[in-house]
């Protein structure tokens, strides 16, 4: 039998979203989460699973939120120490501009965050054993994926999975509504991060990292039904570490007004999240 975890990420982005996260968990079938350290949330909402044996997952963050490092970044941050830039911008940076000496300050500037995210990550969870995926999925930019490698061959840590996104293809198509998936961003997103998976795993493979060798996620990223998940298990059979990932967790009512960030706004506000919560909360428990 297969080892499945059914994970939801953004733990610990709010109070609300950890809160509803905890829900599923406890009355659902999510048995898996991905922890945000750089948010001011991150002690209080690891409190609510500090005693629950729910797999945890550091996030590493370099696209949302403050900087848990301590010093100015030039390019990683602005001056108040927040990240400003999407993982669009980041792959134009390093490899649309042909600056070597900026090409290195981003690594740099990346490969200290990503040290003193996984650092705190260990002294908060009081563990050397560590599970590791990323906001937005930035982990797999190729020269960013080579800055995690060399960390873990550089720290004390034992890595038992990092997230590899390679998902079969599946087709679940019950109304318009789950035909958007086909014909819009999920699915450029799918073959894009099918590509660089492939690269991945290959790095990871002469590394002798471990990581799941299946995922559903992308495909129906952030519109997830009972019916994809069901469709895309059976194309993924033989594998033995299956990782599906949901976006359960919203923002309340209070935090939407006090919630400042409108590019990720959009997303912590979808309908689509309770919806998927729903769909973990389900009386027809999704199949491990």
């Amino acid at each position: 039998m297969p080892k499945i975890f059914i994970h939801a990420d953004d733990f610990g982005d709010t109070i609300n979203i950890s809160k509803c996260i905890c829900k599923c968990f406890k009355e659902g079938s999510l048995n898996s989460t991905s922890i945000i350290v750089n948010s001011p949330y991150f002690e209080e909402s690891i409190e609510l699973i500090k005693d629950e044996s729910i797999r945890r997952v550091l996030h590493l963050n370099i696209v949302e939120g403050k900087a848990v490092t301590n010093k100015n970044f030039n390019l990683l941050t602005d001056r108040n120490h927040h990240f400003y830039k999407s993982w669009q911008r980041l792959v134009f940076e390093y490899y649309c501009l042909f600056n070597k000496e900026k090409k290195a300050k981003i690594k740099d500037e990346i490969k200290e965050e990503y040290k003193n995210q996984i650092l705190l990550y260990c002294l908060k969870m009081q563990t050397k054993e560590i599970c590791i995926d990323s906001h937005q999925h930035t982990h797999e930019i190729p020269f960013i994926t080579d800055i995690l490698i060399e960390l873990i061959e550089e720290m004390d840590i034992d890595i038992l999975n990092i997230r590899v996104t390679k998902e079969k293809f599946f087709w679940a198509v019950g109304s318009f509504g789950d035909l958007k998936n086909y014909l819009g961003i999920n699915f450029f997103v799918h073959f894009l991060l099918n590509f660089l998976s492939n690269k991945m795993i290959k790095k990871f493979d002469k590394a002798n990292i471990k990581y799941n060798d299946a995922f559903i996620g992308v495909l129906f990223s952030g519109d997830m039904t009972q019916k994809a998940i069901q469709k895309a298990l059976k194309k993924v059979k033989n594998a033995k570490i299956i990782e599906i990932l949901l976006h359960p967790g919203h923002l309340s009512d209070e935090e939407k007004t006090a919630f400042k960030n409108d590019q990720f706004k959009r997303f912590y506000t979808s309908g689509n999240r309770k919806r998927e919560m729903r769909v973990l909360l389900c009386d027809k428990k999704i199949e491990k």
